[in-house]
């Protein structure tokens, strides 16, 4: 689908007249006249991919990129345009993806060649479309709200990340004891961040090297936005650092809650074991024969009164140590 927005020049004093979707031929001679337009092209054919290539003699490289959508953000420079790919991040079964957007920006046109799911162009064609004074920048102000608009997208998922890390951070700090559970949602958000950050870096080269083009800085007040622009991305990728502190710091949280549950059951059976000790030392000792039989000299004691004897000396010192364990909070 083929949607455009064609402004023609007007005076500075005046409102810049506005014609939305136009036929494929009107849209054909708008392009051959001084307008400004705007053509999106939302879920491409082939068919379409065709026509914007003989419209604008795209170079075979850039058509081709077209009709991709696995490579990563990139600015190419042609003699008549500049291709400038963004991704604008979401989150899909909890893995970060990015949705391509195909952007390019000729004297007078700006097309864009995305998937519907792309909601910064929405944006952004929402915004000029309503504003047909902004038009009176040109088309590489179009472009910068599009762009504008792939930055903020990162902003949302950033701080659903930080709520979800500062609520397992509480939830592990209250829990007595984690299990594996615990930690799989933190190594999820660290793939996400690292998604995120393979993402932002060429991005962010990407606006780099839009602010040395002419063409797209042709004023101090363009090279402005786009060094805010560039701005707003550095501190998108310190963002994604903080959180990788952040999620580490939670995954040392986990693993002193485990050495210290660890520790718990060592010291337990520690314990257990110095009550069972004078136990198996008295038991040991009489070799656990009691005589029941007529022959006294086949066993080292007989007789009922010193099994109980033995039995109360256990019991006696397995009470006093746990006695003194509890006394001392050791159980």
């Amino acid at each position: 689908m083929i949607r455009s927005l064609v402004a023609q020049p007007a005076k500075p004093e005046t409102q810049t007249p506005l014609r939305r979707n136009l036929e494929r031929a009107s849209l054909e001679a708008a392009i051959q006249t001084e307008a400004l337009l705007w053509i999106d092209v939302v879920d491409p054919s082939s068919e379409e991919i065709s026509w914007l290539a003989e419209q604008f003699d795209l170079n075979p490289a850039v058509v081709h990129d077209l009709r991709r959508q696995d490579h990563r953000p990139t600015l190419l420079v042609y003699p008549d345009y500049l291709f400038i790919s963004l991704f604008e991040p979401h989150i899909s079964l909890s893995q970060v993806r990015g949705r391509e957007i195909h952007c390019l920006v000729t004297d007078n046109c700006f097309i864009t060649v995305r998937g519907a799911d792309a909601s910064a162009v929405d944006t952004a064609y929402t915004r000029v479309s309503q504003n047909p004074a902004a038009w009176q920048a040109g088309v590489v102000y179009c472009f910068y709200l599009t762009a504008q608009a792939v930055t903020d997208a990162y902003y949302p998922l950033l701080d659903r990340m930080t709520l979800h890390l500062h609520g397992l951070e509480e939830k592990l700090v209250q829990q007595s004891s984690v299990d594996e559970d615990s930690t799989r949602p933190i190594y999820r958000i660290m793939q996400q961040l690292i998604s995120l950050r393979q993402m932002v870096a060429p991005q962010r080269e990407v606006f780099s090297n839009v602010m040395g083009e002419k063409r797209m800085v042709e004023s101090g007040s363009t090279r402005d936005l786009f060094r805010h622009l560039y701005e707003r991305l550095l501190r998108v990728y310190d963002l994604i650092d903080a959180h990788r502190d952040l999620a580490s710091n939670v995954l040392d949280v986990i693993e002193n809650q485990k050495s210290r549950t660890l520790v718990d059951a060592v010291n337990r059976l520690t314990i257990f074991s110095m009550i069972f000790l004078p136990m198996t030392f008295l038991a040991s000792l009489f070799q656990l024969n009691f005589a029941t039989t007529s022959q006294p000299f086949v066993l080292p004691i007989h007789g009922a009164v010193p099994f109980i004897l033995i039995i109360t000396a256990m019991v006696i010192s397995a009470s006093a140590m746990i006695y003194i364990f509890r006394r001392e909070g050791w159980l």
